[in-house]
């Protein structure tokens, strides 16, 4: 996965000669969103190091498009730059990023293909998950089952249950996201771990499933 351009700002790994994030290491979402409200480039760039590939990743269960993802990341993250000033305060980081990705990627999906939107089916990119060690082999055969399972999936499905295991949203935070409202989301959910058990009849494997990616 290659590198996002920041223009005009020096991003992690881009060009900021002399600094680094670091001094924000373990800082919480609240203090760096404060101290990046403020001006602060290193707590603007310790946000991005603990975002940007959780971005990415959610980006394709939305689209295939990798150029799009990576643009419309890059967008969100100058336009945050540009009005910090202007930003309140928020209660889920998370949440607010990835409500604002998806809001960028379908505007300019309906845009450019308006006739493939609902239509279009997600490659599975979870580069995150191949690269990983896995201490168990077995678990290892088990995870690729269920990504497999996952690509059969219809997109809606994919993406309420990837807001809802992977990234730990709420029921209401992914209608919100989704543009749905609560019992849609729930129906996306529940579908599509009913499809999941059906297709991988390991029905008792998959919350250990979910449990070991969102430790990973």
């Amino acid at each position: 996965m290659g590198r996002i351009s920041m223009p005009g700002i020096s991003m992690p790994g881009t060009s900021m000669p002399g600094t680094s994030a670091d001094g924000f290491a373990g800082a919480d979402d609240a203090s760096l969103w404060d101290a990046f409200k403020k001006g602060d480039r290193l707590a603007f760039a310790r946000l991005y190091q603990l975002h940007v590939h959780h971005l990415i990743r959610y980006g394709y269960k939305v689209t295939s498009n990798r150029s799009l993802i990576q643009d419309c990341t890059q967008d969100l993250f100058v336009e945050l730059w540009e009005n910090r000033e202007n930003l309140t305060d928020i209660r889920s980081l998370r949440y607010y990023l990835l409500k604002s990705l998806r809001y960028k990627l379908v505007r300019h999906l309906r845009f450019e293909q308006p006739d493939n939107l609902d239509e279009e089916r997600m490659e599975t990119h979870d580069d995150h998950f191949e690269s990983q060690t896995v201490r168990q082999e077995t678990l290892t055969r088990q995870s690729r089952q269920l990504e497999t399972a996952m690509a059969q999936l219809p997109k809606r499905q994919q993406e309420a249950i990837h807001l809802r295991f992977f990234h730990e949203l709420t029921n209401e935070e992914v209608a919100r996201i989704m543009g749905v409202n609560y019992q849609s989301a729930c129906k996306f959910i529940y579908t599509g771990l009913k499809t999941l058990r059906e297709i991988m009849q390991l029905s008792s494997v998959i919350p250990v499933l979910f449990s070991f990616f969102l430790k990973s």
